[in-house]
């Protein structure tokens, strides 16, 4: 392979300084890609399994990074079995993928908008996971840029898997998900290399108001509970809102999938622990609520958050003075919950309402709480 070669308009070229320098993209409004259904590898790393693809290939020592495209021709997606299906045609016809494209990170997957065959009246949202855009400095293996992409696409297409099954989450709070897909990309070369894509249905966006965050702590849990999937990435860029004002939930490549830890790689007693909350032993038949589980103010709480008066993410979804004043984001948990308790989520524990730091809290929370199960403060 050359140093320098055309990709669809985009350069990828060894740099002077001897790291891999990767402009410009091939996927662009127009390009048509050749796709094809693909069975993702089950997730893998950690309490998942074992790596299939036996090791990871580590940066080199002497800070030298190799061509990037070079790296994925030697070292293509990790395959399981793929189906005979034809190939259709995408089309792409936006770029939803906002980052600085960097020689040194150019963010992981791309997001794109398109539609297969000539049907333009059903778009589709297509995740792609290309691991020349996948920095080698971060990864779970040491730099690997082919397996970490390999790893997203893996845990996220198990995540949709699971959850499409799953009454009241799949295709309303998470998106409908059509499967993953792999397709040929031109590199000027003899050997095309692959990349790996999701599918799910385009939905519009609406400004984010408060009862937007209702529906979205509500699908949170309900996606943490019925579908057994624990987000761990929740972020207005990772929610679509519908003109309706309920929240569809993406973005699962961070996701905990509970029923995919490795009974023969962790130990009996580990994977106590590893199960999902509800199995565990004296556990309540309820979800946790969103009280506890988005209460304002670290470190009170069984799911902590970090404190919505430092949390970026949360600043744009809440008003301005919540940020100043968490009593007030304390008063809009209780107030908006208190009523589902014992009915659709379980009891506040005790622990949570009898904890030291609601001392801090202004008298009317305190009052609140007390009317919840609290102990008087002249009693503690």
């Amino acid at each position: 392979m050359e140093d320098t070669e055309e990709i669809d308009g985009g350069r990828y070229n060894e740099s002077d300084s001897g790291s891999s320098a990767v402009n410009g993209t091939p996927y662009t409004e127009g390009v048509v890609l050749r796709i094809r259904r693909h069975i993702p590898p089950a997730p893998f790393n950690g309490p998942y399994g074992y790596n299939p693809r036996g090791r990871a290939i580590n940066k080199p020592e002497d800070g030298v990074v190799p061509d990037r495209v070079a790296f994925a021709l030697d070292n293509p997606p990790v395959e399981s079995c793929e189906l005979l299906d034809d190939e259709y045609p995408f089309t792409i016809t936006g770029v939803k993928t906002l980052r600085h494209l960097s020689s040194d990170n150019r963010g992981g997957p791309h997001v794109v908008t398109g539609y297969a065959e000539d049907k333009k009246e059903t778009l589709y949202v297509a995740k792609i996971y290309d691991g020349v855009d996948y920095p080698w400095e971060l990864g779970y293996e040491g730099g690997d840029c082919m397996l970490d992409a390999d790893y997203d696409y893996a845990l996220e297409a198990a995540a949709y898997g699971t959850m499409q099954a799953v009454e009241g989450v799949g295709k309303k709070l998470v998106p409908e998900y059509c499967g993953g897909w792999t397709f040929p990309l031109d590199t000027g070369d003899e050997n095309p290399r692959d990349g790996h894509t999701l599918d799910y249905s385009l939905l519009p966006p609406e400004d984010f108001r408060l009862r937007v965050l209702k529906n979205l702590f509500e699908a949170q849990i309900s996606i943490w509970w019925d579908a057994e999937v624990k987000h761990e990435d929740l972020e207005p860029r990772n929610v679509i809102v519908k003109a309706d004002g309920s929240a569809v939930i993406v973005d699962f490549n961070q996701a905990v999938l509970y029923k995919f830890y490795d009974n023969e790689l962790n130990s009996p007693e580990d994977m106590k622990y590893l199960q999902h909350p509800k199995y565990w032993e004296n556990e309540p038949a309820l979800p946790l609520s969103p009280i506890e589980w988005n209460w304002p103010v670290a470190p009170v709480g069984r799911f902590l958050t970090d404190s919505w008066e430092h949390d970026n993410a949360l600043a744009d979804w809440i008003p301005e003075q919540w940020l100043q004043d968490a009593d007030l984001a304390a008063e809009w948990l209780l107030e908006t919950w208190e009523n589902t308790l014992s009915k659709k989520y379980r009891p506040l524990s005790d622990d949570f309402l009898n904890h030291s730091g609601h001392r801090e809290r202004k008298p009317k929370v305190q009052a609140m709480l007390e009317r919840l199960g609290r102990k008087p403060a002249d009693k503690m």
